[in-house]
């Protein structure tokens, strides 16, 4: 394919090219063997590279131009790409086979996936993630000995808000614990172990208050959106899928306060709005890669700066543990502007392993 930009701004393509090596080889290897193919075949074509540079800054684009291309299959699966998409087709084709019809799709889509580029963003929703935030939810609640109030950075949709509403099940060797609400249609599954000496709390908190910020807040009774967001789920994981669908269901019933706007700027009024008798739990899952080290800093900055006023809990996951793809979960308490770190877990990218290192 040949494609010329329309958008002015200055391209890095080595910078490109590696962000989708990165992509390929830490985010995709071994549980999307398209993704993996498709990553490493952008990497290596300058027209591709160009049109995955339409993504708006800040975001990461890999994710961006794959879920592109798969929003439009989503929508038509008539193009012969469609037989390599495990979601797509019952019998898909050899992922490496599939980078020609990429390359003829996207020549083919240029302009629909350029404009979807340049007008969405990346909000996934990945519910396995409350896997992790249910115990971090519990261990604060004890600390704290308060009800919670949750406030999510970069809710998106929300659908972490609701995680008192799923069931869990964590597999530890042979034995299963089931925790939440054993009735609900969505279930939270995951494999885990406790470090000697740690203890996994699975106790439900009570929650009095939930609002999340996001700078474009999903509706999810939009269908739109919803298409977005399940465009945004890999190919060859159903089970997310499924899992999305089910929430949705949910969401519909009691849809969580969303806020339009900049976490740092809009944090100081929510956290005002909250009543005095709660434990503001402040979270974030993933976010923090999305910003520049100065707005990493201001918000770090705020977290102090509001806690003069009264004690915040703040629970993040994000890269940073031993290896290229551990995610380490913190939890940080800010009282009188002193800041306290606590690492409760290593995990990978989906959840899908928890490594529970805090102790009671």
């Amino acid at each position: 394919m040949h494609y010329d930009r329309p958008n002015p701004h200055a391209v890095d393509l080595d910078e490109l090219a590696a962000r989708f090596r990165r992509f390929a080889t830490t985010e995709v290897e071994e549980t999307s063997p398209l993704y993996h193919a498709l990553a490493l075949a952008v990497a290596g074509d300058r027209d591709l590279l160009l049109l995955a540079a339409e993504a708006q800054p800040g975001q990461p684009p890999a994710n961006m131009l794959l879920g592109a291309v798969h929003l439009l299959l989503l929508r038509t699966p008539d193009h012969e790409l469609a037989a390599y998409f495990p979601d797509l087709a019952a019998a898909p084709g050899a992922p490496a086979a599939a980078v020609p019809a990429f390359r003829a799709f996207c020549a083919t889509h240029a302009g629909e996936i350029a404009a979807l580029l340049r007008s969405h963003l990346v909000q996934t929703n990945e519910l396995r993630r409350c896997a992790y935030l249910l115990p971090a939810f519990s261990h604060v609640a004890s600390l704290a000995r308060a009800p919670l109030a949750l406030v999510e950075v970069g809710a998106s949709a929300g659908l972490n808000l609701l995680f008192d509403r799923y069931a869990y099940r964590y597999q530890l060797g042979d034995v299963a614990l089931g925790a939440g609400d054993p009735t609900s249609p969505v279930t939270i599954d995951t494999r885990c172990t406790v470090r000697t000496g740690a203890e996994l709390p699975l106790g439900m908190p009570r929650i009095a208050q939930r609002v999340g910020i996001d700078l474009n807040p999903v509706d999810l009774a939009d269908d739109e959106a919803y298409a977005w967001l399940r465009a945004l789920i890999w190919p060859e994981h159903a089970d997310r899928a499924a899992r999305l669908m089910a929430a949705r269901r949910l969401w519909l019933t009691q849809p969580p306060a969303l806020v339009r706007g900049d976490a740092a700027e809009q944090l100081p009024a929510v956290l005002d709005a909250l009543s005095e008798s709660v434990a503001p739990v402040i979270f974030h899952t993933h976010v923090l890669n999305q910003f520049t080290p100065a707005a990493a800093a201001a918000l770090e900055s705020l977290f102090v700066d509001l806690s003069a006023r009264r004690t915040i809990y703040r629970i993040g996951n994000d890269l940073g543990g031993g290896t290229p793809k551990q995610y380490v979960l913190r939890l940080r308490v800010y009282r009188r502007g002193i800041m306290q770190e606590t690492i409760l877990a290593h995990t990978d990218g989906h959840a899908r392993l928890i490594e529970w290192l805090a102790s009671p």
